[in-house]
């Protein structure tokens, strides 16, 4: 895989985390709550995500400037800081959850942030 299919793969990636993380994010103000279930299957899918940017950390080390890989560590910080707070949420009882919406709602903005940088910036060009 070359490196600008892997940067613009995981842009992808991270759009549809934002998408996610943002219907979740409504859902949880809307209703005051979230079940269980869900909680776990989004923190899943961030923690999936984080470890996919781990492990193509090298390759993108190589080839992405200082600004761009800081980046990346902010959105995987977000990511995680997200991943993190659905964990954290208060149970009352075995099925609900009430997480953290401020916590929520700063890592989209951290995440949305990261990728409007990402999607301005300049494409490697193949040489």
């Amino acid at each position: 895989m070359t490196v600008d299919r892997l940067k613009r793969d995981l842009l992808n990636k991270m759009i549809n985390a934002r998408i996610d993380l943002a219907a979740y994010l409504q859902l949880r103000k809307a209703k005051g709550y979230m079940s269980v279930s869900e909680s776990d299957h989004l923190r899943d899918n961030f923690f999936e995500l984080c470890t996919y940017m781990r492990e193509k950390a090298p390759v993108l080390r190589e080839h992405c400037d200082a600004d761009e890989q800081a980046i990346l560590y902010r959105a995987a910080g977000a990511l995680t800081t997200a991943g993190v707070c659905m964990m954290t949420g208060c149970h009352d009882c075995p099925t609900y959850i009430a997480v953290n919406a401020e916590k929520l709602e700063n890592c989209l903005n951290e995440l949305t942030l990261c990728i409007q940088y990402l999607k301005s910036h300049t494409p490697l060009i193949q040489i």
